[in-house]
């Protein structure tokens, strides 16, 4: 009996792609996505009016602790300022969050701009002047946390209104990535103008790049909330239920309270935001 073999060629190995064509796949699986930006004329306009003004408000985050350490040279003065902004973050998260369940959260966001550019402004004036009393300081670095408290709040809930559905994930990742990246440029941006041109330099700064939201929020259209539920406001406020059930967002808010009193920069910023991120996630089942 005869058997027939056939020999079979060996199998070919895929061709490997060149270094080039690789490095270009491998940098456009971690390239942020910008075609929000290129779709919304209105989150071009909040996303660069936040990175202006997030860079003043970092070097106003950076002068306010600095000057009251050098007009007390005392540690624990200077670190009380985080328990006195602690109470507003977490109030004006809560009721900002309410306002921007039922009100235009554009006109709500220009409010808040404004006073922000007041606060700033007075505390401009007061450092030009000289050594401004403390309790003055403290009552304005309260007003500072708590509106700018309203601004995360408001700003974080008009993006959902600006892109399609399937573009709101790439935009709020490069809205929180370029907020994190003021995070870091302003403290460093505070600390230059500190020592090249004063405080009362640093503070004005901020009160002009404020001024680039307000400028930014009056160039967009109107951003009214989806819906809303009538009946009284403080009844919504934060989900009241939700928190007091919610271990989780319990121990949230408990570590980031540590962490703003205990932080010798009194970084604001930093619980508004995470209230901001609980309350979201209260939203969730």
């Amino acid at each position: 009996m005869l058997c027939f073999t056939a020999e079979v060629p060996p199998a070919e190995d895929a061709p490997t792609p060149p270094p080039r064509r690789r490095a270009r796949a491998w940098l456009g699986s971690i390239a942020v996505d910008v075609s929000s930006l290129r779709d919304s004329r209105d989150l071009r306009l909040l996303v660069l009016g936040n990175v202006i003004t997030g860079l003043g408000t970092q070097a106003t985050l950076v002068a306010l602790p600095y000057q009251l350490f050098v007009q007390t040279r005392s540690p624990l003065l200077t670190g009380l300022l985080g328990g006195v902004e602690l109470l507003p973050l977490i109030g004006m998260s809560l009721y900002g969050g309410a306002l921007a369940d039922r009100m235009d959260r554009r006109r709500l966001l220009l409010v808040d701009q404004l006073a922000l550019v007041t606060i700033s402004a007075v505390l401009s004036v007061g450092a030009f002047m000289g050594h401004p009393p403390l309790v003055l300081l403290y009552l304005l670095a309260a007003l500072l946390a708590g509106f700018g408290a309203i601004q995360n709040v408001a700003r974080s809930a008009i993006v959902p209104n600006l892109v399609r559905p399937e573009r709101l994930r790439g935009a709020l990742a490069l809205n929180f990535g370029l907020y994190q990246l003021t995070m870091v440029l302003g403290p460093t941006l505070g600390g230059v103008l500190i020592a090249l041109a004063g405080l009362g330099t640093a503070y004005l700064v901020d009160a002009v790049s404020c001024l680039g939201m307000v400028i930014a929020v009056v160039a967009m259209a109107p951003q009214p909330p989806h819906s809303y539920e009538h009946g009284q406001l403080l009844s919504s406020i934060g989900g009241r239920g939700v928190i007091a059930g919610g271990e989780d967002l319990i121990g949230v808010f408990v570590l980031e309270a540590v962490e703003e009193v205990l932080s010798p920069a009194g970084r604001a910023d930093v619980v508004a935001g995470s209230g901001v991120e609980a309350c979201e996630f209260a939203a969730y089942p």
